[in-house]
């Protein structure tokens, strides 16, 4: 049933690209799901003639289907699954001239099949599933946005995605030239990419998000400090993307800081980020381990272009990326991370919009009978732009020592992700 559902999907998806006349001239997140606050691309909403007085409607449809050729509890298992997000913003000042505000919500319907639980990873090589229940249609986002003093203050209140303001290395910074702009870092599909696997089960993200409040401040365009309080009961077990608000002694804090440079005769841009969590509760250590209260932890994230193909004219080149997480609570089976990948963007001539990839990531487990003591992950992309807002992207997956249970044999996957930005 599920995999009939995927394929009526891609149907829709190359029913409705036929229709594609925005110009997306940039390549696209393997999961903008999990990094982008308004998604979409919004050639529908022009085309349906929405877009317009502050008004902007989009959204994106993403189908992949799994084939776990080798490894892992489930070889040969071929897992399919979909996801579809509608998004409405409204400009304030252009709808009713209130100066600054942004008003958004977003609707989500997911489907799937258990991937990662297939392929034994505790971290998660597919990001498109993010646990159970693996069909849901939710409410995913419902927030108010308000830019003053300046634009050096931020604040954004309501249902939201953490990672989009927090530990989000994928989240391009602008430049006033475009041609220094990363139109994003990386394409890769595995989780710990969109969110750190020593927060899996605390951080609320895709596709559990959470209300709270997020206040950023930029003293100038290179620099930042932000600080976020959430709804903190996906860490007592309970599914905040499908339930409202629930503030009851679980709550998580965030705080960041971090900032952006170029460098160079090229203007080569980079950023880099630093942050902290707290988590409050009572919170139940897996497989009968107790409890403990609470848990906290640190990261690290930064980005850099280290070639430019053509400088000052297109933004076809190398970029990295580089991820660091540590955590101490046995609340969460990760206790250490350590990722890192490659982009070039243009990879082949007259095609500036495809991007090819790799990527890695590290977790050390934390020591139980119950699980292996480290896992890794290494997976190869090509996004290939089909037509403006429409993208076929491969990969391929190869999970060395899948941690969820010990002695597990290695995983080889492949992944076709089929990605329409509306």
């Amino acid at each position: 049933m599920i995999r009939r559902a995927s394929l009526i999907a891609l149907s829709i998806s190359l029913y409705f690209a036929a229709f594609s006349a925005s110009a997306q001239d940039d390549g696209i997140d393997g999961n903008p799901a999990a990094t982008n606050i308004v998604v979409g691309s919004g050639w529908l909403g022009e085309y349906l003639g929405i877009n317009r007085n502050g008004w902007r409607f989009g959204g994106i449809q993403i189908t992949d289907s799994n084939g776990q050729f080798t490894g892992g509890i489930n070889p040969g298992s071929w897992p399919s699954d979909t996801l579809t997000i509608v998004d409405l913003t409204i400009d304030t000042e252009k709808f009713v001239g209130w100066e600054g505000g942004l008003f958004g919500t977003d609707f989500l319907y997911f489907s799937g099949e258990p991937v990662n639980t297939d392929a034994g990873t505790v971290m998660g090589y597919n990001s498109l599933v993010a646990g159970p229940p693996n069909t849901r249609v939710e409410l995913y986002e419902l927030w108010y946005r308000q830019v003053m003093c300046n634009d050096k203050v931020v604040i954004r209140i309501g249902k939201s995605i953490p990672t989009y303001d927090f530990n989000n290395v994928e989240r391009p910074v602008p430049f006033t030239s475009e041609a220094n702009n990363i139109p994003g870092i990386s394409s890769a599909i595995l989780t710990p990419l969109y969110v750190s696997p020593t927060q899996l089960g605390i951080m609320p993200g895709y596709y559990d998000s959470a209300t709270g409040v997020v206040a950023k401040y930029l003293p100038n365009e290179n620099i930042y400090a932000e600080y976020g309080f959430f709804d903190g009961n996906l860490a007592a077990g309970r599914n905040t993307g499908l339930t409202g608000p629930l503030f009851n002694g679980y709550y998580l804090h965030l705080a960041e800081i971090g900032g952006s440079w170029t460098v160079g005769p090229e203007d080569k841009p980079g950023s880099i980020g630093f942050g902290y969590w707290r988590q409050t509760g009572r919170l139940t250590v897996p497989n009968g381990g107790g409890t403990v209260q609470g848990a906290d932890g640190i990261y690290f994230f930064a980005s850099h272009r280290i070639y430019n193909e053509n400088p000052g004219v297109t933004n076809n080149g190398f970029t990295s990326y580089f991820q660091f997480a540590a955590t101490n609570t046995p609340v969460v089976d990760t206790q250490r991370y350590f990722g890192c990948g490659i982009t070039y963007f243009g990879p082949v001539p007259n095609r500036d919009v495809d991007s090819l990839g790799l990527s890695f990531a590290y977790g050390k487990m934390r020591s139980v009978p119950t699980l292996g003591p480290r896992e890794m992950i290494y997976t190869a992309y090509y996004q290939y732009q089909i037509r403006k807002n429409f993208f076929f992207q491969p990969n391929v997956t190869f999970i060395g020592q899948p941690a969820a249970q010990p002695g597990l044999s290695d995983v080889l996957a492949m992944t076709c992700r089929v990605i329409l930005s509306f």
